[in-house]
Formats: structure tokens, sequence, C-alpha cells
């Protein structure tokens, strides 16, 4: 599915440089709505954004196995640690009994007489099997220790992983993000250039001079007016400025390959009536029209 998206953007491209050389033959500025080496820029980009993706589905795809592993280690772990935890309760069983047997026998010698001869061979066997049981159990600590520690590290190692899993995630689904916008704005150029021409933006500047007596009326040296089309006309473009009483304040016309900016002059320190000027647009055969409102 991923390569017939871009066999289809590398239609739609070509489709795209093949109608601007066959109605455009001046260089694309900044401002028109359609331009090949922006375009071009933005196949770039979504290539760029396509391989970044893959790099990132590689490093997730490493990431979640590396996790995997931590995991399996950490469920070993797990076992040798119950292992060990069963064997060190044996082993504390173990010296509680020889605890007590020495108890007992330390008992028993003191209701004997001291004159009572004991068995020195019997003696020293209950001592060194308690010494021994003593280091095993303390052996036994040491490597509980050393297992936890371990356990707490293949922790944070996993935790660490599942952090460097999600950011990727993040990453994938901010250029996925990025990847639409740029699919959206390439559908735009490629409907803009299949439909009708029509007004995207219409910038105007009024230059006002002295405020007159009232509020109904307006002092205007000049209005300047930079239209934005979707697309680069085929014809020149007539352009006329109407008043709010229905009146031609001016009305020009000229080549968009050559003019961007219409300057309409009103009469020097005359006031006009204030409130919603039309603009008003001829190109292509079609009439288009964008409202301004003019008033101190």
């Amino acid at each position: 599915m991923f390569k017939r998206s871009i066999k289809y953007i590398v239609l739609v491209v070509i489709n795209i440089i093949v109608l601007s050389y066959l109605f455009l033959n001046d260089k694309p500025t900044d401002t028109d709505s359609f331009d090949t080496d922006y375009v071009l820029g933005l196949l770039d980009a979504n290539n760029k954004l396509e391989q970044n993706i893959a790099d990132l589905s590689e490093e997730n795809a490493y990431l979640e196995s590396a996790a995997e592993d931590t995991q399996r280690q950490i469920m070993a772990t797990r076992g040798v640690i119950d292992k060990n935890n069963a064997s060190l309760a044996q082993c504390r069983s173990e010296q509680a009994e020889a605890l007590a047997l020495a108890e007992q026998q330390a008992k028993q010698r003191a209701r004997l007489n001291p004159s009572t001869v004991y068995d020195a061979e019997e003696c020293s066997d209950n001592a060194v099997q308690a010494s021994f049981l003593a280091k095993q159990l303390n052996s036994q600590k040491e490597r509980m220790a050393a297992i936890i520690a371990q356990k707490d590290n293949y922790a944070n190692q996993a935790k660490a992983l599942r952090a460097q899993i999600d950011s990727s995630g993040n990453e994938s689904a901010k250029y996925e993000l990025e990847r639409a916008r740029y699919k959206a704005t390439i559908k735009q150029l490629e409907e803009d250039l299949s439909s009708d021409i029509y007004l995207k933006q219409v910038y105007t500047t009024p230059t006002y001079c002295q405020p007159p007596r009232y509020e109904t009326l307006v002092c205007v040296e000049r209005l300047l007016v930079r239209p934005r089309f979707s697309r680069k006309p085929f014809t020149d473009i007539q352009v006329s400025l109407i008043n709010p009483n229905g009146k031609t304040v001016g009305k020009y016309s000229f080549d968009s390959t050559k003019a961007k900016l219409v300057n309409f002059p009103f009469p020097r320190n005359s006031e006009e009536p204030a409130g919603e000027y039309t603009i008003s647009f001829k190109v292509d055969g079609l009439n288009l029209s964008e409202k301004v409102i003019l008033k101190h």
C-alpha cells in the first residue's frame, strides 16, 4: 500500500509539472498559489519523512525485542530468587532446629551435676554444625542481596527501554502528522489546478488622511490592493473599486505576470462615504469580489 501511495504521488507531481509547463510560462513567485519548486520540495520532504518513519520503525522493533529479552531475563531472575528464597527458608529452618537443639542441651547440662562428664566429641560436632549453618546462612543472604540488586538493574533497564519505545512512538506520530499535512497541501494544489480560479486572499492597505467632521464619511488618499488567486490567471485581470453607494472609485486592467499590486488613488482632500467597499475582479471569464471596510 505504501508503494502504491508513492506511485500515486509521483503521478500527481508529473501531472502538476506538465500542467505548469503548458499554462505557466513565467517563473513562479512566492506569492503564487502553485510553485513547481515548492511541490518538488514537498515531495523531497515527504521522501525524507518516509525514510525517517522507516528508521523509527526499525528502531522501535529493536527496542521491542530488547524489552522482551530484558523481560525474559527478569523472569529468569525471579525464578532464581524464588529458588534461593526456598533454600534460605530451609537453611533458616535447619538453623532454628540446631539452635533449639543447642538450647535443649544447655538446659540439660544445667540440670546435671557439674561433676558429670560430657562427651567432648558430641559437643564439638554440634558447635561445628551450628557454625557451618551460620556461614551457609550468611552466604545465602549475600546471594539474595546480589540477585535483588540484579533484578532492580534489569527493572531499570526495562523502564529505560519502555521510555525509549514511548518516545519513538511520539516521534512516529509527529512524522505521520507532517506527512498528512504535506499530502493535504499536494491534494489542494491538484484541486486548484483542476477547478475554476478563485480568490484565496486579498491584501488591502488603505492610507487615511485627516478625519472628516462626520463618522459617516472617510478621508482616504489611496488604497493598495494585492489579490492572491488559487492559480495563475490565463487572462488579464480587470479590477474595480466600488463605494458603499455603488459608485465606481477606480477601474484598472493589468497583466498578472507583470503586476501584483493595484493602487486606487482617491480625489485629493475629498470625503468619501465610510463603510463597506467592494473590490471586483474579472479574470478567466469569472467575476470575483472581496469586501473591505474603510472608516476612521
